[in-house]
């Protein structure tokens, strides 16, 4: 059985899933260049153009033959240019950030002291 290679241009339409009739360029515009990734690294029949792929970070080793898949590549891609963050590294950003919420405690002067003190 042959797989029907499709090679997408900046205005080729997506035809898939929910972006029917979205461009590769307007993935780009709107921000959802993660999808277009997915597509590439997950579809064997979805192929982009030299433009696109540079567009997309996808170069050098990065680059798979087609038609194939390799999601092991993906994950790989996403990690090393940051899509996606390792566990550690989420888990050090969340407790810097939950070390932003923390009340600071209130610095008195020492006349505000006496005043608190003595009822003022």
């Amino acid at each position: 059985m042959s797989v029907l290679l499709r090679t997408m241009t900046l205005k080729s339409k997506i035809n898939i899933g929910k972006y029917k009739k979205e461009t590769v360029e307007m993935l780009i515009g709107m921000r959802k260049q993660k999808d277009l990734i997915s597509m590439y690294y997950k579809l064997t029949s979805v192929n982009f153009n030299e433009e696109v792929l540079n567009l997309l970070g996808i170069t050098g080793k990065y680059i798979i033959d087609k038609p194939s898949v390799n999601k092991e590549l993906y994950y790989t891609f996403l990690k090393d240019t940051g899509y996606i963050k390792d566990k550690k590294q989420k888990k050090a950003n969340r407790n810097k950030d939950m070390d932003k919420m923390k009340k600071q405690p209130s610095v008195f002067s020492k006349r505000s002291l006496q005043s608190i003190n003595q009822g003022r």
